[in-house]
């Protein structure tokens, strides 16, 4: 079966090793911690270098930071190279374009849309470029002001999503790659009161799935060549009968094309789909993330295991899948301080 290896930030304190180095054995499910580092609060989202030996991380803290890691490929030794300011509060989250030369964040509370340049040793460089999100949405609670909370990379393509709960919008930016400078394209308006999250495009044909938050619903999009959304359909995450609270978290598509995930933290389960031919879904069922609040996750290469991060729990949880493509048992539970980002690095 093989061994891949995962990355893990958390919402660890500064003198935590809030960022967890794992080696994942297919035939068993079994989690190993390979090494830690520290020194970084709430360590929360990270961003794979095409490289595979480097990664950056966000410290989603007020007045945050960008900190950009090397990972020596035997020893499996991490060592901090740079950082630089997140130019706006809170970073949430961050993503390194396909050619590795630049990195892209967003600022929940800062509402910015930054862009640095990547060195040729990994370090970040100087901000290149910043634009802010402005609005706000019906949820006064959660959307008084625009909250930017991913960006994306459109594959193959110099495009980017970036998915804003506080405004129900989801914006297509332009990288110009010789500056790092974002060009404004399209924005697509969602429910009111949704708030967009995260999203996962679809690995071969022109599907855009997009995760909301706020009301716990899955929107299906089909995307043009300049990156415009098409609507399509919209699904519920949790059940009719669900009186609890939830608030849903992360989206990804299996390397296959035929399955698409969702997490749900409160009813703390993973939402399973199997993808149409016209990229519409079919509800697969629910089934438990094995801890509480998982508010991410990642598909093991092979499409059969997935490994979650349930925040509230302090757990990560192995769920082996089934033939139907959906999460079937509960293999393996590690215990670690508030995961809330998995990263396979293969």
């Amino acid at each position: 079966m093989g061994t891949s290896y995962i990355l893990t930030g958390s919402y660890a304190s500064e003198i935590e090793p809030g960022i967890k180095l794992w080696e994942f054995e297919k035939s068993t499910g079994e989690l190993t911690e390979l090494t830690s580092i520290g020194g970084i609060e709430r360590p929360s989202f990270l961003a794979i270098h095409p490289n595979g030996t480097s990664f950056v991380a966000t410290s989603e803290v007020g007045n945050g930071e960008l900190v950009s890691y090397w990972i020596h490929p035997t020893t499996k030794k991490m060592m901090e190279i740079n950082r630089q300011p997140s130019n706006g509060d809170h970073p949430a989250h961050v993503t390194i374009d396909e050619t590795g030369n630049w990195l892209l964040s967003v600022t929940y509370s800062g509402a910015t849309i930054n862009v640095h340049p990547l060195l040729a040793d990994g370090a970040i460089g100087e901000l290149a470029f910043s634009t802010k999100h402005e609005g706000s949405g019906p949820n006064s609670d959660r959307q008084d002001a625009a909250h930017p909370h991913s960006i994306i990379q459109v594959p193959d393509r110099n495009l980017f999503l970036v998915s804003d709960l506080g405004t129900d919008t989801i914006t297509t930016y332009k990288l110009n790659t010789a500056d790092g400078k974002l060009t404004h394209q399209h924005t697509v308006q969602t429910e009111a009161g949704a708030g967009p999250r995260h999203l996962s495009f679809h690995p071969t044909r022109p599907f855009v799935y997009s995760v909301n938050e706020l009301n716990s619903t899955l929107m299906v999009y089909k995307i043009s060549r300049d990156g415009q959304l098409e609507f399509l359909q919209l699904v519920p995450l949790v059940p009719d009968s669900y009186e609890g609270e939830n608030t849903s978290a992360e989206i990804a598509v299996s390397s296959d094309g035929k399955f698409v995930y969702a997490s749900n933290r409160g009813h703390d389960s993973i939402a399973s789909f199997a993808v149409q031919a016209n990229g519409t879904l079919e509800n697969l069922g629910l089934a438990s993330s094995g801890g509480e609040g998982p508010r991410h996750f990642g598909l093991i290469s092979g499409n059969d295991w997935l490994i979650v991060a349930n925040e509230n729990s302090h757990t990560l949880t192995a769920l082996k899948m089934g033939r139907a493509g959906t999460p079937c048992t509960v293999e393996n539970i590690i215990q670690t301080t508030a995961p809330v980002c998995v990263k396979v690095i293969k």
